[in-house]
């Protein structure tokens, strides 16, 4: 697993020594799993005074520049401060209410549930080796060993050679059988087997954000329940008195892709409110004008140009998008002759971006979010890089607004925030706040803020995805059998 980087690593970077009396690493460790009192109130405060020091003296370095880093801009540093430290603060304090009875009967009952989510959604669970084994652990070995039983010969890869396994490429190849089936296992049964949900008596998970935490700023958020599976969303309950909401931006990197690459069919096809109905109209996939009725009733078509889209950005081969889009070959590679034509702006922008970043071996956002390339990169993650730093901009700037005006956010995911609130006005706010975030991001180029959820009267988290809905109730169904629950009507 790469290590993520710490004050302390970048306190090196500017020639800054510290912490020689302490073992930050472990100290740390140590306090973020509830074990401070092992080393007594004087030390964990000379800690926590060494850390404040320590960034005030990396501060002054970096305002001043050095032979190796030019002078940061001031104004930025403090706005990213005031997000990562006073807002994210907040927002992990206010955390997220959790459903303890059901979460308590699901550890209580963990090996039946493993065992019945493994029989009904483990494509290998009666082969000799089988992916997840009784526990619910994951096998990295046998997985590859299946996809080559399966002969899937496609997988995206990582720059070390390995299988990438984040959520983009299991997306990517859910044409495959059994594959969207994996991914949804993998998340949920890790998560109920290892226990990931640290939960306060006041039955509130309070996750970790890691705020810059990934390459491209985005957070890092860590023992959350938006970490597991969209199924386990179920456990969250707000009570009766509160209204949770779940906004998100719409397509939210292919509406910064469009501002950034300047390419104005691009532009025009996200403003239609679904970029994916304005590309299947476009190639022909279908001829229902209607994109209301169409997302309605043509879900797989749609979730078929997600991965077209998917497959643009992974620079998929023509055989692998094929199945992902169910037509001949041939088609497919008319299809990326097509979208190249028609999106061309875009493509000739990406291919631009990929090559200054390695002849400079850096590259930046428009907000001036840097990533500095020391080996050879993997071209996807450059084409990408202004994408995601883009939207974690947006978040970071939609979410000083928001804690300013007092509306707290109970968690913060990539594209989307949770809320959780008793005045339906704050709720309305938060939306145009979302909204006035993206202009201000995109150069006045609206990027649409849809309502996932609206939970009202202490209603339930339900994620829309079949997936999700079929993996919570089989755990309904479990606790049920088992006289756990009384049985649903």
């Amino acid at each position: 697993m790469k290590q993520r980087k710490r004050l302390s690593d970048a306190c090196r970077a500017y020639d800054i020594d510290g912490w020689e009396n302490i073992n930050k690493e472990q100290i740390a460790k140590d306090i973020g799993e509830g074990r401070w009192r092992d080393y007594g109130q004087p030390i964990v405060f000379e800690y926590c005074e060494e850390d404040v020091s320590k960034s005030a003296e990396l501060l002054r370095r970096q305002i001043r520049g050095s032979n190796r880093f030019p002078r940061v801009d001031t104004d930025r540093v403090i706005f990213w401060s005031e997000y990562s430290a006073k807002a994210v603060a907040r927002i992990q304090a206010k955390g997220i209410p959790i459903d303890m009875y059901i979460w308590e009967l699901i550890q209580e009952n963990r090996l039946a549930i493993i065992d019945a989510l493994r029989r009904r959604f483990d494509p290998s669970y009666n082969d000799d080796e089988p992916i997840f084994d009784a526990e619910g652990s994951f096998s990295y070995a046998r997985f590859e060993a299946w996809l080559v039983r399966s002969r899937i010969s496609f997988w995206p890869r990582l720059d070390s050679g390995q299988l990438d396994l984040d959520s983009d490429a299991f997306c990517l190849m859910s044409m495959f059988p059994g594959i969207e089936a994996i991914h949804a296992l993998r998340d949920t049964l890790g998560f109920i087997a290892k226990a990931r949900l640290p939960v306060g008596r006041d039955g509130r998970n309070r996750p970790s954000l890691f705020p810059f935490g990934t390459a491209s700023g985005r957070n890092a958020h860590a023992k959350s329940i938006f970490n597991a599976h969209a199924g386990m969303r179920s456990l969250i309950v707000f009570s009766a008195d509160k209204t949770g909401a779940y906004y998100d931006w719409r397509t939210q990197e292919v509406g910064i892709a469009a501002v950034e690459s300047g390419d104005e069919n691009l532009k025009r096809d996200y403003l239609t409110g679904d970029v994916y109905h304005a590309i299947a109209h476009r190639f022909g996939f279908t001829n229902d004008t209607d994109r209301i009725r169409w997302k309605a009733t043509q879900v797989d078509m749609r979730n078929r140009m997600k991965i077209l889209q998917l497959a643009v950005s992974y620079g998929q081969g023509v055989a692998s998008l094929a199945r992902g889009i169910n037509r001949h070959p041939l088609i497919a590679s008319g299809i990326i002759e097509q979208h190249k034509r028609t999106y061309s702006r875009f493509w000739d922008w990406r291919a631009e971006v990929i090559q200054q970043a390695m002849l400079k071996r850096r590259i930046e956002t428009s907000h001036c979010w840097p990533l500095h390339i020391s080996t050879s990169p993997n071209q996807r993650t450059l084409g990408n890089f202004k994408l995601q730093g883009g939207g974690a901009e947006m978040l970071r700037w939609a979410t000083v607004q928001l804690c300013e005006a007092g509306i707290i956010p109970c968690m913060l995911i990539h594209d989307g925030i949770l809320f959780e609130e008793s005045d339906p006005e704050k709720l309305a706010h938060a939306r145009e706040v979302m909204l006035k975030a993206g202009r201000d991001i995109c150069d006045g180029f609206e990027i649409g803020v849809d309502v996932d959820q609206m939970l009202i009267g202490g209603a339930r988290y339900r994620d829309k995805r079949p997936m999700a809905q079929k993996m919570w109730d089989t755990i309904m169904s479990v606790l049920e059998a088992l006289g756990a629950l009384p049985k649903r009507a």
